[in-house]
């Protein structure tokens, strides 16, 4: 008896697919494709999602110093941290020995220099624009441009002119202008 319903289920089963017709078949299987893709790959990655949610509210707890998730620190917060990250304008004399070090480090050939401290538009900061007339190969001077931006965080190239005698000759003469940025007092 099972069987003779087993066997009226499909036949009523054929008879509605025959009336959906070829496209509504497909759109039937397509359906299911995707409920099986819901299925099989979206699900878990739920789980996933709320576990790094979860680890990323622990971190905002920990770096925040227990803030709530997803507090934002107030304007005021933020500017005291930006002006924070800037040297103080006494540790000026420690910022040009790094890059005389790192000069000869490279092999560059520095003589004397251009050094102005300056006011920066906002009253927080000063700019202390070192001006250097360097030897070396194109290679010194590059690879001293590069260690001095890497090891001086609030140090920025402004301008580098390069100049020499003739093809042949290896040596280049380069004026090179850095600004560093400093905290007033």
């Amino acid at each position: 008896m099972a069987r003779l319903s087993d066997l009226l289920k499909l036949g009523l089963l054929r008879e509605e697919l025959g009336r959906l017709g070829w496209p509504g078949v497909v759109g039937l299987g397509l359906l299911a494709f995707a409920a099986m893709i819901a299925v099989s790959a979206l699900l878990p990655l739920r789980g996933e999602v709320a576990r790094l949610r979860d680890a990323a509210d622990a971190l905002q707890r920990r770096v925040g110093g227990g803030e709530r998730a997803g507090a934002r620190p107030q304007a005021q917060e933020q500017l005291a941290t930006f002006y924070a990250f800037f040297p103080p304008s006494d540790s000026s004399p420690d910022w040009l020995g790094r890059i005389h070090a790192i000069a000869q480090a490279k092999g560059v050939q520095l003589q004397s220099g251009e050094y102005r401290l300056e006011r920066a538009a906002s009253p927080r900061l000063r700019r202390y624009q070192i001006t250097l007339p360097v030897q070396g190969t194109y290679a010194q001077i590059r690879g001293f441009v590069g260690e001095v931006l890497e090891q001086v965080p609030a140090a920025v190239l402004e301008e580098v002119s390069l100049k020499r005698e003739n093809v042949e000759t290896q040596r280049v003469e380069a004026r090179v202008r850095f600004t560093l940025y400093l905290g007033s007092a």
